[in-house]
């Protein structure tokens, strides 16, 4: 698969993400975690601390999109090594009484990942 493409995907899904989290923190929020109100304050504080890094991130992918090819493989790796302990982080999250979260929230990620690693494998002009 194209780098470009590939970048541009990831790239604008967490850019997309990023406005998700800052739209509908306090909705996010109350349906993913069992708390009360102290802690559902904590996480929507949270979604909005989060939304740069997100921002952030999909903005570099989107932006380097037009690296050469051996680039765009440095940060499709970043990505999966990030990716390595964010499933563990979701594992986590799934077995929590805390929250009400299991692998369909984190399906878009398991896709963006899969994409990663078969574009970093099999890159294309």
């Amino acid at each position: 698969m194209k780098t470009k493409l590939t970048l541009s995907i990831i790239g604008i899904i967490n850019i997309l993400q990023a406005l998700g989290y800052t739209i509908f923190a306090e909705t996010a929020s109350s349906i993913m975690f069992n708390t009360g109100d102290e802690a559902q304050q904590l996480a929507v504080l949270f979604q909005y601390a989060i939304t740069p890094a997100f921002l952030m991130i999909g903005l570099m992918q989107f932006l380097s999109r037009n690296l050469p090819i051996p680039d765009a493989k440095n940060i499709l790796l970043a990505v999966i090594i990030a990716y390595l302990p964010l499933f563990f982080a979701f594992y986590t999250m799934m077995n929590s009484p805390l929250t009400n979260m299991g692998i369909q929230d984190f399906a878009i990620d398991i896709i963006m990942f899969s994409l990663v690693v078969f574009t970093y494998f099999k890159p294309k002009e």
